[in-house]
């Protein structure tokens, strides 16, 4: 998927990434305090305002939210 379409997908399942951090008792200013970022990162990221590749992969890699949730833009997956 493109970088646009990613951030629209994203925005339709953002209830499901925020759930998967409410199971682990976060929240997006917690999760932005363990990256070192604001949170207002954090929260775009999840809204599907914006594709910070940083908060995508530590959200898959750290803190267990399932990649096809987050819509990570092709050729931006690995890391």
């Amino acid at each position: 998927m493109k970088p646009l379409e990613c951030r629209a997908a994203r925005q339709r399942v953002r209830f499901r990434i925020r759930e998967c951090l409410d199971r682990q008792g976060l929240n997006s200013a917690e999760v932005a305090r363990r990256l070192g970022l604001k949170p207002n990162q954090v929260t775009e990221t999840i809204a599907g305002n914006r594709n910070d590749l940083r908060v995508l992969l530590a959200l898959r890699d750290e803190f267990g939210v399932p990649e096809n949730l987050l819509y990570i833009p092709e050729g931006r997956r690995a890391a």
